[in-house]
C-alpha cells in the first residue's frame, strides 16, 4: 500500500473511534431513532472507504453527476453524518427517521453504482465520439483537392 492509502486509512479510522466514543458518551438513551441513523451514518463511511479503497483508479476518477466518484460518496457520508447525527437525539417515529435517510442512500446508489459499474466512464465515451466524428468527416471530405479545381488528375496527360 502507498503512502497515501495508508494515511487515509488511518484519518477514516480515526474518524470513526473518535465519532464513537463522542457519540455514545453524549448519548443519554438508545432508542430506534438512534440505532437507524448510526446504521446509516456507518453505511456512509463504508461507502466512502470502498470508493477510495477498492475502486480501481480509472473508476474513481469517472465523472458522475459532475463529480468524481470519491467526492460523491464524500459528499454523501458529510450529508447522511449531519442528517444522521440530528436525527439521533430525537425521539422521533421509525419512518421518520428512515425515510429521509433512505431517499438519500437510494439516490446515492443510483449515482454511485452505474459509475463504477460501468465500462466506460463519460470523459472516455464523449472522447470517442468525438474522435469517430471527426474521422466521418475527413472521410467525407475529397482526398485531392486540386482535382475538384481544375478536374484534372495527376496522372492525366494535358492534350497538345
Amino acid at each position: 500500500m502507498d503512502r497515501k492509502k495508508v494515511q487515509l486509512g488511518l484519518m477514516f479510522a480515526i474518524i470513526v473511534i473518535v465519532y464513537n466514543i463522542v457519540l455514545f458518551l453524549l448519548a443519554k438513551t438508545l432508542h430506534t431513532s438512534f440505532w437507524v441513523s448510526y446504521g446509516f451514518i456507518m453505511f456512509s463511511i463504508l461507502m466512502c472507504v470502498i470508493s477510495f479503497f477498492f475502486v480501481s483508479n480509472e473508476k474513481r476518477k469517472s465523472q458522475v453527476v459532475g463529480m468524481p466518484v470519491t467526492v460523491l460518496s464524500s459528499l454523501y457520508f458529510v450529508i447522511e453524518f449531519i442528517m444522521g447525527t440530528i436525527f439521533m437525539f430525537f425521539d422521533v417515529s421509525f419512518a421518520a427517521v428512515f425515510v429521509p435517510q433512505f431517499v438519500l442512500c437510494a439516490i446515492y446508489l443510483l449515482c454511485f453504482i452505474p459509475a463504477v459499474m460501468s465500462t466506460k466512464n463519460y470523459k472516455t465515451a464523449r472522447a470517442e465520439l468525438i474522435q469517430r466524428s471527426k474521422t466521418q468527416t475527413q472521410e467525407q471530405e475529397p482526398q485531392n483537392t486540386t482535382e475538384q479545381v481544375t478536374g484534372e488528375t495527376q496522372n492525366e496527360e494535358k492534350p497538345e
